[in-house]
Protein backbone atom coordinates (compact mmCIF):
# COMPACT_ATOMS: atom_id res chain seq x y z
CA UNK A 1 0.00 0.00 0.00
CA UNK A 2 1.09 3.71 -0.75
CA UNK A 3 1.54 6.23 2.11
CA UNK A 4 1.58 9.84 2.04
CA UNK A 5 3.72 12.28 4.25
CA UNK A 6 2.84 14.78 6.17
CA UNK A 7 3.29 18.10 4.76
CA UNK A 8 5.18 19.56 7.64
CA UNK A 9 7.87 17.61 7.93
CA UNK A 10 10.51 17.51 4.73
CA UNK A 11 11.77 14.08 5.86
CA UNK A 12 11.06 11.07 7.66
CA UNK A 13 12.02 11.96 11.67
CA UNK A 14 12.38 9.87 15.06
CA UNK A 15 10.74 10.70 18.20
CA UNK A 16 11.95 11.49 21.74
CA UNK A 17 9.14 11.77 24.59
CA UNK A 18 11.55 13.35 26.37
CA UNK A 19 12.09 16.16 24.64
CA UNK A 20 8.79 16.67 23.23
CA UNK A 21 7.97 16.90 26.92
CA UNK A 22 10.62 19.31 27.59
CA UNK A 23 9.58 21.25 24.67
CA UNK A 24 6.10 21.70 26.07
CA UNK A 25 7.05 22.34 29.30
CA UNK A 26 9.21 25.62 27.63
CA UNK A 27 7.79 28.97 28.84
CA UNK A 28 5.39 30.70 26.15
CA UNK A 29 7.78 33.17 25.84
CA UNK A 30 9.35 31.34 23.44
CA UNK A 31 6.05 29.98 21.89
CA UNK A 32 6.22 32.26 18.68
CA UNK A 33 2.50 32.14 18.49
CA UNK A 34 2.82 28.75 17.40
CA UNK A 35 -1.53 27.96 17.15
CA UNK A 36 -3.20 31.14 15.81
CA UNK A 37 -3.57 32.10 12.61
CA UNK A 38 -1.60 34.72 12.70
CA UNK A 39 1.95 35.40 13.69
CA UNK A 40 1.93 36.70 17.18
CA UNK A 41 5.18 38.54 19.06
CA UNK A 42 6.66 36.54 21.65
CA UNK A 43 5.05 36.63 24.80
CA UNK A 44 1.78 38.11 23.03
CA UNK A 45 -0.12 34.97 22.91
CA UNK A 46 0.77 33.88 26.58
CA UNK A 47 -0.60 37.23 28.05
CA UNK A 48 -3.48 37.19 25.51
CA UNK A 49 -4.23 33.35 27.28
CA UNK A 50 -3.83 34.66 30.50
CA UNK A 51 -6.34 37.58 29.80
CA UNK A 52 -8.86 35.07 28.41
CA UNK A 53 -8.59 33.29 31.82
CA UNK A 54 -9.43 36.19 33.69
CA UNK A 55 -12.33 37.48 31.88
CA UNK A 56 -13.49 33.99 32.59
CA UNK A 57 -13.02 33.15 36.20
CA UNK A 58 -11.81 36.80 37.93
CA UNK A 59 -8.62 37.06 39.22
CA UNK A 60 -9.80 35.18 42.93
CA UNK A 61 -11.14 32.09 40.54
CA UNK A 62 -8.25 32.21 38.26
CA UNK A 63 -5.89 31.24 40.86
CA UNK A 64 -8.67 28.52 42.47
CA UNK A 65 -8.53 26.71 39.29
CA UNK A 66 -5.24 26.51 39.12
CA UNK A 67 -4.70 24.59 42.43
CA UNK A 68 -6.64 21.56 42.55
CA UNK A 69 -5.18 21.86 47.00
CA UNK A 70 -7.17 24.69 46.55
CA UNK A 71 -9.85 23.49 45.79
CA UNK A 72 -9.40 20.20 48.72
CA UNK A 73 -9.10 22.48 51.59
CA UNK A 74 -12.04 24.56 50.85
CA UNK A 75 -14.00 21.50 50.04
CA UNK A 76 -13.28 20.44 53.97
CA UNK A 77 -15.34 23.11 55.10
CA UNK A 78 -18.81 22.07 54.64
CA UNK A 79 -20.09 25.58 54.29
CA UNK A 80 -18.24 26.11 51.31
CA UNK A 81 -20.53 23.13 49.88
CA UNK A 82 -23.95 23.69 48.19
CA UNK A 83 -27.21 22.38 48.92
CA UNK A 84 -29.14 20.11 46.46
CA UNK A 85 -31.72 22.02 45.59
CA UNK A 86 -29.43 24.86 44.82
CA UNK A 87 -26.94 22.91 42.28
CA UNK A 88 -27.86 24.15 39.25
CA UNK A 89 -26.11 27.40 40.66
CA UNK A 90 -22.52 25.68 39.74
CA UNK A 91 -23.65 24.91 35.98
CA UNK A 92 -22.10 27.97 34.71
CA UNK A 93 -18.91 27.91 36.21
CA UNK A 94 -19.11 24.32 34.91
CA UNK A 95 -19.57 25.12 31.37
CA UNK A 96 -16.75 27.86 31.63
CA UNK A 97 -14.17 25.03 32.84
CA UNK A 98 -14.82 22.90 30.57
CA UNK A 99 -15.35 24.99 27.90
CA UNK A 100 -11.93 27.13 28.26
CA UNK A 101 -9.91 24.13 28.89
CA UNK A 102 -11.21 22.10 25.58
CA UNK A 103 -9.82 25.30 24.01
CA UNK A 104 -6.68 25.55 25.62
CA UNK A 105 -6.08 22.26 24.89
CA UNK A 106 -6.86 22.65 21.25
CA UNK A 107 -4.64 25.66 21.00
CA UNK A 108 -1.63 23.24 22.33
CA UNK A 109 -2.27 20.61 19.61
CA UNK A 110 0.26 22.66 16.56
CA UNK A 111 2.52 22.88 19.77
CA UNK A 112 2.41 19.43 20.32
CA UNK A 113 3.09 18.53 16.58
CA UNK A 114 5.80 21.10 16.58
CA UNK A 115 7.53 19.77 19.44
CA UNK A 116 6.95 16.19 18.56
CA UNK A 117 9.04 16.92 15.14
CA UNK A 118 11.72 18.98 17.42
CA UNK A 119 12.46 16.06 19.46
CA UNK A 120 12.18 13.16 17.01
CA UNK A 121 15.37 13.33 15.20
CA UNK A 122 17.76 12.58 18.68
CA UNK A 123 15.62 9.79 20.23
CA UNK A 124 17.60 7.02 21.84
CA UNK A 125 14.57 4.73 21.48
CA UNK A 126 13.41 5.55 17.71
CA UNK A 127 12.55 3.12 15.08
CA UNK A 128 13.72 3.97 12.02
CA UNK A 129 10.27 4.45 10.50
CA UNK A 130 9.61 7.09 13.36
CA UNK A 131 7.65 10.61 12.00
CA UNK A 132 4.65 11.82 11.37
CA UNK A 133 2.27 10.64 7.97
CA UNK A 134 -0.83 11.67 6.77
CA UNK A 135 -3.28 9.49 4.54
CA UNK A 136 -5.48 10.14 2.02
CA UNK A 137 -9.02 9.13 1.73
CA UNK A 138 -7.88 6.68 -1.59
CA UNK A 139 -5.43 5.27 0.65
CA UNK A 140 -8.63 4.17 3.58
CA UNK A 141 -11.16 3.21 0.63
CA UNK A 142 -8.55 0.73 -0.74
CA UNK A 143 -7.74 -0.72 2.58
CA UNK A 144 -11.32 -1.38 3.10
CA UNK A 145 -12.11 -3.20 -0.05
CA UNK A 146 -8.92 -5.01 -0.60
CA UNK A 147 -8.01 -6.28 2.52
CA UNK A 148 -10.25 -5.70 5.32
CA UNK A 149 -14.10 -6.09 3.58
CA UNK A 150 -11.86 -9.31 1.90
CA UNK A 151 -11.43 -10.85 4.98
CA UNK A 152 -7.70 -10.94 5.33
CA UNK A 153 -7.97 -8.92 8.59
CA UNK A 154 -9.32 -11.57 11.88
CA UNK A 155 -9.60 -9.77 14.89
CA UNK A 156 -10.13 -11.34 18.37
CA UNK A 157 -11.54 -10.64 22.16
CA UNK A 158 -12.64 -12.48 24.88
CA UNK A 159 -14.43 -11.99 28.00
CA UNK A 160 -14.85 -13.08 31.52
CA UNK A 161 -17.14 -13.37 34.51
CA UNK A 162 -16.68 -14.60 37.89
CA UNK A 163 -19.81 -15.76 39.95
CA UNK A 164 -18.28 -15.94 43.70
CA UNK A 165 -20.28 -17.31 46.45
CA UNK A 166 -18.84 -18.55 49.77
CA UNK A 167 -18.41 -22.21 49.17
CA UNK A 168 -17.51 -22.15 45.78
CA UNK A 169 -15.97 -19.66 42.66
CA UNK A 170 -16.64 -20.05 39.02
CA UNK A 171 -14.75 -18.06 36.20
CA UNK A 172 -16.10 -18.20 32.74
CA UNK A 173 -13.68 -16.88 29.91
CA UNK A 174 -15.11 -16.61 26.36
CA UNK A 175 -12.61 -15.98 23.36
CA UNK A 176 -14.05 -15.03 19.67
CA UNK A 177 -12.13 -14.52 16.78
CA UNK A 178 -14.31 -12.45 13.82
CA UNK A 179 -13.48 -11.26 10.45
CA UNK A 180 -15.80 -9.22 7.81
CA UNK A 181 -16.21 -12.18 5.80
CA UNK A 182 -17.01 -14.93 8.24
CA UNK A 183 -14.30 -17.22 6.72
CA UNK A 184 -12.40 -17.24 9.78
CA UNK A 185 -12.77 -21.33 11.11
CA UNK A 186 -11.35 -19.97 15.02
CA UNK A 187 -14.94 -19.51 15.57
CA UNK A 188 -15.70 -18.96 19.75
CA UNK A 189 -14.11 -20.90 22.55
CA UNK A 190 -14.84 -20.95 26.33
CA UNK A 191 -13.94 -22.81 29.41
CA UNK A 192 -14.73 -22.53 33.11
CA UNK A 193 -12.40 -22.19 36.32
CA UNK A 194 -13.60 -23.75 40.31
CA UNK A 195 -12.17 -22.68 43.32
CA UNK A 196 -12.92 -24.74 46.34
CA UNK A 197 -11.88 -24.30 49.87
CA UNK A 198 -12.52 -27.82 50.73
CA UNK A 199 -11.21 -30.39 47.87
CA UNK A 200 -11.28 -33.69 50.12
CA UNK A 201 -12.03 -35.06 53.50
CA UNK A 202 -9.51 -35.22 56.06
CA UNK A 203 -9.47 -38.31 58.73
CA UNK A 204 -9.38 -35.68 61.31
CA UNK A 205 -12.50 -33.39 61.73
CA UNK A 206 -10.47 -31.30 64.24
CA UNK A 207 -7.84 -30.42 62.04
CA UNK A 208 -10.10 -30.07 59.19
CA UNK A 209 -12.36 -27.48 60.85
CA UNK A 210 -8.81 -25.36 61.56
CA UNK A 211 -7.63 -25.87 57.67
CA UNK A 212 -10.27 -24.71 56.55
CA UNK A 213 -10.86 -21.27 58.66
CA UNK A 214 -6.98 -20.78 58.41
CA UNK A 215 -7.15 -21.18 54.40
CA UNK A 216 -9.88 -19.11 54.23
CA UNK A 217 -8.22 -16.24 56.60
CA UNK A 218 -4.71 -16.38 54.40
CA UNK A 219 -7.06 -16.13 51.05
CA UNK A 220 -8.10 -12.54 52.42
CA UNK A 221 -4.61 -11.39 53.37
CA UNK A 222 -3.36 -12.48 49.93
CA UNK A 223 -6.03 -10.43 47.93
CA UNK A 224 -5.40 -7.42 50.31
CA UNK A 225 -2.00 -7.72 49.53
CA UNK A 226 -1.34 -8.43 45.77
CA UNK A 227 -4.09 -6.48 44.40
CA UNK A 228 -3.70 -4.98 40.96
CA UNK A 229 -6.17 -3.17 38.83
CA UNK A 230 -8.10 -4.47 35.69
CA UNK A 231 -9.65 -2.83 32.92
CA UNK A 232 -12.26 -1.15 34.78
CA UNK A 233 -9.78 0.72 37.15
CA UNK A 234 -11.26 -1.79 40.23
CA UNK A 235 -9.01 -3.71 42.33
CA UNK A 236 -8.01 -7.20 41.25
CA UNK A 237 -6.86 -10.01 43.99
CA UNK A 238 -4.32 -12.52 42.83
CA UNK A 239 -6.99 -15.21 41.59
CA UNK A 240 -8.51 -12.25 39.45
CA UNK A 241 -5.16 -11.42 37.89
CA UNK A 242 -4.48 -15.23 36.77
CA UNK A 243 -7.94 -15.34 35.27
CA UNK A 244 -6.91 -12.38 33.49
CA UNK A 245 -4.29 -13.40 32.07
CA UNK A 246 -4.95 -16.67 31.59
CA UNK A 247 -8.02 -14.82 28.98
CA UNK A 248 -5.27 -12.69 27.69
CA UNK A 249 -3.00 -15.77 27.03
CA UNK A 250 -6.02 -17.37 25.46
CA UNK A 251 -6.59 -14.04 22.79
CA UNK A 252 -2.97 -14.43 21.42
CA UNK A 253 -2.94 -18.12 21.39
CA UNK A 254 -6.09 -17.39 19.07
CA UNK A 255 -4.45 -15.22 16.86
CA UNK A 256 -1.20 -17.68 16.18
CA UNK A 257 -2.75 -21.29 16.31
CA UNK A 258 -6.49 -20.96 15.34
CA UNK A 259 -6.22 -17.66 12.98
CA UNK A 260 -5.68 -18.37 9.40
CA UNK A 261 -5.84 -14.72 8.02
CA UNK A 262 -2.60 -12.78 6.82
CA UNK A 263 -3.43 -9.76 9.51
CA UNK A 264 -4.09 -10.39 12.96
CA UNK A 265 -5.68 -7.27 15.13
CA UNK A 266 -6.09 -7.81 19.01
CA UNK A 267 -7.13 -5.68 21.86
CA UNK A 268 -4.85 -4.50 24.51
CA UNK A 269 -1.08 -3.82 24.15
CA UNK A 270 0.64 -6.91 22.36
CA UNK A 271 2.60 -7.22 25.54
CA UNK A 272 0.83 -6.98 29.02
CA UNK A 273 2.33 -7.29 31.86
CA UNK A 274 0.01 -10.07 33.42
CA UNK A 275 1.76 -12.25 30.38
CA UNK A 276 5.59 -11.09 30.84
CA UNK A 277 5.40 -11.77 34.35
CA UNK A 278 3.32 -14.96 34.41
CA UNK A 279 0.62 -13.59 36.78
CA UNK A 280 3.23 -15.06 39.57
CA UNK A 281 3.49 -18.27 37.63
CA UNK A 282 6.49 -19.36 36.01
CA UNK A 283 4.66 -22.35 33.44
CA UNK A 284 2.31 -19.03 32.67
CA UNK A 285 5.47 -16.79 31.54
CA UNK A 286 7.66 -19.36 29.30
CA UNK A 287 4.21 -19.76 27.71
CA UNK A 288 3.79 -16.50 27.18
CA UNK A 289 6.66 -15.84 25.53
CA UNK A 290 6.88 -18.61 23.48
CA UNK A 291 3.47 -17.55 21.94
CA UNK A 292 4.38 -13.52 21.58
CA UNK A 293 7.58 -14.90 19.42
CA UNK A 294 5.14 -16.90 17.13
CA UNK A 295 2.78 -13.84 16.62
CA UNK A 296 5.07 -11.22 17.42
CA UNK A 297 8.46 -11.61 15.58
CA UNK A 298 7.61 -15.04 13.42
CA UNK A 299 3.70 -13.75 11.94
CA UNK A 300 4.45 -10.13 12.14
CA UNK A 301 1.47 -9.21 10.86
CA UNK A 302 -0.15 -7.81 13.89
CA UNK A 303 -2.10 -4.79 15.16
CA UNK A 304 -3.05 -4.71 18.96
CA UNK A 305 -5.43 -1.31 19.89
CA UNK A 306 -5.64 -0.85 23.70
CA UNK A 307 -8.77 1.02 25.01
CA UNK A 308 -6.45 3.27 27.41
CA UNK A 309 -2.91 3.87 28.14
CA UNK A 310 -1.62 5.28 31.58
CA UNK A 311 1.05 7.83 29.49
CA UNK A 312 -1.00 10.81 29.23
CA UNK A 313 2.09 12.04 27.20
CA UNK A 314 1.18 10.09 24.23
CA UNK A 315 -2.40 10.75 25.00
CA UNK A 316 -2.08 14.33 23.95
CA UNK A 317 -0.24 13.23 21.16
CA UNK A 318 -2.57 11.08 19.82
CA UNK A 319 -5.09 13.81 20.17
CA UNK A 320 -2.91 16.58 18.86
CA UNK A 321 -2.88 15.01 15.39
CA UNK A 322 -5.35 16.21 12.19
CA UNK A 323 -7.62 13.58 10.99
CA UNK A 324 -6.73 10.73 9.16
CA UNK A 325 -2.85 12.07 10.39
CA UNK A 326 -0.64 9.11 12.49
CA UNK A 327 2.68 8.91 14.06
CA UNK A 328 5.46 5.92 14.98
CA UNK A 329 6.90 7.38 18.26
CA UNK A 330 9.23 4.54 19.61
CA UNK A 331 9.95 0.86 20.18
CA UNK A 332 8.45 -0.79 23.11
CA UNK A 333 11.69 -2.14 25.02
CA UNK A 334 11.28 0.57 27.84
CA UNK A 335 7.87 -1.18 28.12
CA UNK A 336 9.53 -4.69 29.13
CA UNK A 337 12.30 -2.79 30.85
CA UNK A 338 9.45 -1.18 33.95
CA UNK A 339 8.25 -4.76 33.97
CA UNK A 340 11.71 -6.45 35.43
CA UNK A 341 13.13 -3.40 36.98
CA UNK A 342 13.23 -3.22 40.65
CA UNK A 343 10.56 -6.30 39.97
CA UNK A 344 10.98 -9.78 41.88
CA UNK A 345 12.45 -11.19 38.71
CA UNK A 346 15.97 -10.03 40.17
CA UNK A 347 15.89 -12.57 42.31
CA UNK A 348 18.25 -15.29 42.31
CA UNK A 349 15.03 -18.01 41.86
CA UNK A 350 14.28 -16.52 38.82
CA UNK A 351 17.74 -16.52 37.16
CA UNK A 352 18.39 -19.80 38.29
CA UNK A 353 14.91 -20.61 36.28
CA UNK A 354 16.25 -19.20 33.27
CA UNK A 355 12.89 -17.06 33.35
CA UNK A 356 14.79 -13.81 34.12
CA UNK A 357 17.06 -14.40 30.88
CA UNK A 358 14.20 -15.51 28.94
CA UNK A 359 12.34 -11.82 29.55
CA UNK A 360 15.94 -9.98 28.92
CA UNK A 361 16.17 -12.15 25.36
CA UNK A 362 12.59 -11.16 24.89
CA UNK A 363 13.06 -7.88 25.50
CA UNK A 364 15.96 -7.20 23.10
CA UNK A 365 14.15 -9.10 20.34
CA UNK A 366 10.43 -8.01 20.47
CA UNK A 367 10.75 -4.68 22.08
CA UNK A 368 13.23 -3.54 19.04
CA UNK A 369 10.81 -4.87 16.41
CA UNK A 370 7.50 -4.08 18.13
CA UNK A 371 6.86 -0.20 18.08
CA UNK A 372 4.22 2.19 19.45
CA UNK A 373 2.31 4.62 16.95
CA UNK A 374 -0.63 6.90 17.47
CA UNK A 375 -3.84 7.95 14.78
CA UNK A 376 -6.85 10.06 14.58
CA UNK A 377 -9.59 8.39 12.37
CA UNK A 378 -11.83 11.59 12.05
CA UNK A 379 -12.58 15.26 13.48
CA UNK A 380 -14.73 14.09 16.10
CA UNK A 381 -12.79 11.55 17.34
CA UNK A 382 -10.27 11.08 19.84
CA UNK A 383 -6.50 9.63 18.99
CA UNK A 384 -5.85 6.46 19.54
CA UNK A 385 -2.67 4.10 20.19
CA UNK A 386 -1.64 0.96 18.24
CA UNK A 387 1.15 -1.47 18.30
CA UNK A 388 3.03 -3.29 14.92
CA UNK A 389 5.52 -4.96 13.64
CA UNK A 390 8.58 -2.48 12.36
CA UNK A 391 8.54 -3.77 9.36
CA UNK A 392 5.18 -3.44 8.38
CA UNK A 393 3.67 -0.74 10.41
CA UNK A 394 2.28 1.16 7.90
CA UNK A 395 0.51 -1.52 6.20
CA UNK A 396 -1.04 -1.41 10.23
CA UNK A 397 -1.68 2.26 10.14
CA UNK A 398 -3.53 1.87 6.92
CA UNK A 399 -5.71 -1.15 8.03
CA UNK A 400 -6.25 -0.07 11.82
CA UNK A 401 -7.72 3.70 10.66
CA UNK A 402 -9.66 2.73 7.84
CA UNK A 403 -11.69 -0.01 10.17
CA UNK A 404 -11.37 3.03 12.85
CA UNK A 405 -13.22 5.32 10.13
CA UNK A 406 -16.06 2.96 10.15
CA UNK A 407 -16.83 4.33 13.40
CA UNK A 408 -16.34 8.43 13.12
CA UNK A 409 -17.33 9.33 16.90
CA UNK A 410 -15.36 6.45 18.23
CA UNK A 411 -12.56 6.33 16.50
CA UNK A 412 -11.77 2.76 17.54
CA UNK A 413 -11.73 -0.66 15.42
CA UNK A 414 -15.05 -1.88 14.25
CA UNK A 415 -13.24 -5.28 14.04
CA UNK A 416 -12.21 -5.51 17.70
CA UNK A 417 -15.65 -4.23 18.60
CA UNK A 418 -17.48 -6.72 16.43
CA UNK A 419 -15.34 -9.76 18.01
CA UNK A 420 -16.66 -8.17 21.81
CA UNK A 421 -19.95 -8.23 20.97
CA UNK A 422 -19.96 -11.73 19.60
CA UNK A 423 -17.87 -13.09 22.56
CA UNK A 424 -20.76 -11.29 25.03
CA UNK A 425 -23.23 -13.03 23.14
CA UNK A 426 -22.17 -16.25 22.91
CA UNK A 427 -20.64 -16.21 26.56
CA UNK A 428 -23.48 -13.98 28.40
CA UNK A 429 -22.18 -13.02 31.89
CA UNK A 430 -26.19 -13.35 33.21
CA UNK A 431 -26.49 -16.69 31.97
CA UNK A 432 -23.50 -17.97 34.42
CA UNK A 433 -24.76 -16.19 37.62
CA UNK A 434 -28.42 -17.78 36.70
CA UNK A 435 -27.00 -21.24 36.88
CA UNK A 436 -25.28 -20.64 39.84
CA UNK A 437 -27.87 -19.11 41.64
CA UNK A 438 -30.53 -21.88 40.40
CA UNK A 439 -27.56 -24.58 41.41
CA UNK A 440 -27.97 -22.94 44.90
CA UNK A 441 -31.77 -23.17 44.95
CA UNK A 442 -31.64 -26.47 44.33
CA UNK A 443 -29.52 -27.15 47.18
CA UNK A 444 -31.71 -25.64 49.50
CA UNK A 445 -29.67 -22.52 50.16
CA UNK A 446 -31.50 -19.95 47.24
CA UNK A 447 -30.29 -16.65 49.38
CA UNK A 448 -27.58 -17.63 52.06
CA UNK A 449 -24.27 -17.28 50.00
CA UNK A 450 -25.59 -13.67 48.60
CA UNK A 451 -24.06 -11.10 49.70
CA UNK A 452 -26.13 -7.58 50.83
CA UNK A 453 -25.96 -6.04 47.49
CA UNK A 454 -27.37 -8.75 45.17
CA UNK A 455 -30.33 -9.27 47.37
CA UNK A 456 -30.96 -5.45 47.80
CA UNK A 457 -34.24 -4.36 46.14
Amino acid sequence: MARSKNDLSESEVIMGLDKVKDALSSSDDEDEGVGTEAEEPAGFAASRRDAEREEAFGPEDQLESESLETEFKAALDLDTWTSGERMNLLAARLEREVETAARFEDDMAPRVLKALEAGLPSAPDASRESGIYTLTPDILTRALSNVLFNGLVEACDGTRVAVSTLPVSVVQIGICLTSYQGTGDGGCIGHRLYRHDILRKNENPEDEVLDFLSRRARRKKREVAKQDFGDDGRPMNISDMLCRALMIYAERAMLVERSQCPWRMGHGGPMPHELIVGSGRNEMAFASLEILRQLLLEHQRFIFVPSTVSDQAIVTIANALLPLQYAILRNTKDIIEGYIAGSSYERPHYKKSGLYQAVRSFQEDAGSKVVLGVFRASALCPGRVFYAHEDHVHEAAQIVMADSVLQEARGFPNLIDIADRTCKGMFEPGSLSAQVHASLARSGSPFRFLDERKTRA
